[in-house]
């Protein structure tokens, strides 16, 4: 993974798993968030992200510790 996306999938996993309410995510009971406001409210807090470099690092993080749901909407860190 190339240092762009390790800076990606850190900011994912903090986002995810500890303070979704700092940039106004809400994530459902099983801790899923819908992808397409993910990358929306990060973009509006500063942050550049698109939806294929998410992809990217759920695909290429050695330890797997994020999920895309089944239709590709929902992302969670596990």
């Amino acid at each position: 993974m190339n240092r762009r996306l390790t800076k990606i999938s850190k900011y994912l996993s903090f986002i995810l798993r500890h303070h979704p309410e700092s940039i106004g995510l809400k994530l459902d009971a099983d801790r899923w968030a819908v992808l397409d406001e993910l990358i929306k409210k990060a973009n509006a807090s500063g942050k550049s992200i698109t939806s294929q470099q998410v992809t990217d690092v759920v695909a290429l993080n050695e330890h797997k510790i994020f999920a895309l749901s089944e239709d590709g909407l929902r992302i969670r860190c596990s």
